[in-house]
């Protein structure tokens, strides 16, 4: 997923680095057709989006974010980046629900005494019962049930590690990496004062 070029008011704001052109400028401006304050306000999440708790309210975060950023002038979100958006919130809800996966496989995992109950409760009602216990069968038994553990464990990681990696590519198309520096974009600079012909005088005086 290749990533966006910069807003052009977030590139203004930031002192016009690449030292674009007025003319360079005005057509980055026409080719962006970007959301402001207003079209943020009306703009609604799709279905998917909203029947999901998690998704719908990290899309009202983001919706937050943006509208912050609208308000000091500069517009990040784009109207084609609309359905990039909704698919960014909606990925974030699986991840939550990977993360509270893993936590609950990975507490079983750990805790072999669960297993060693189990197998325990197993060997006593056989004893009561006088059947027969096959020792290795049981062992076996158990070590499986610890593998298959270990694996749900490995293959929900993986699954996690793939939905940060998406993420992380939305994050940077979407401008959501920024949005809370935006506050701190550079001012454009106040005319300086020109220095009084007696502040040499008075400058290094101590006390």
């Amino acid at each position: 997923m290749g990533r966006n070029a910069k807003p052009i008011d977030l590139h203004i704001a930031g002192g016009n680095p690449n030292r674009l052109t007025k003319a360079q400028i005005q057509a980055r401006k026409e080719g962006e057709v970007k959301l402001g304050k207003t079209e943020l306000e009306k703009l609604k999440p799709p279905v998917f989006v909203k029947d999901d708790t998690v998704a719908f309210a990290h899309w009202k975060q983001c919706m937050k974010d943006y509208k912050a950023a609208a308000a000091e002038g500069v517009n990040l979100l784009s109207s084609s980046d609309v359905g990039l958006l909704a698919m960014y919130c909606r990925t974030y809800s699986e991840y939550e629900k990977l993360l509270k996966q893993y936590q609950k496989i990975e507490r079983i995992s750990i805790e072999d005494y669960v297993f060693d109950e189990y197998f325990e409760e197993l060997t006593r009602k056989a004893e009561e019962a006088e059947e027969d216990l096959n020792e290795y069968g049981l062992r076996a038994q158990k070590y499986l049930s610890q593998l298959a553990s270990l694996e749900g464990v490995l293959k929900i990681e993986t699954a996690i590690n793939k939905k940060m990696d998406m993420l992380l590519k939305m994050q940077d198309r979407l401008f959501l990496n920024p949005l809370s520096k935006v506050k701190n974009v550079p001012k454009p600079k106040e005319q300086e004062k020109a220095p009084s012909k007696f502040g040499k005088f008075g400058a290094n005086r101590s006390g």
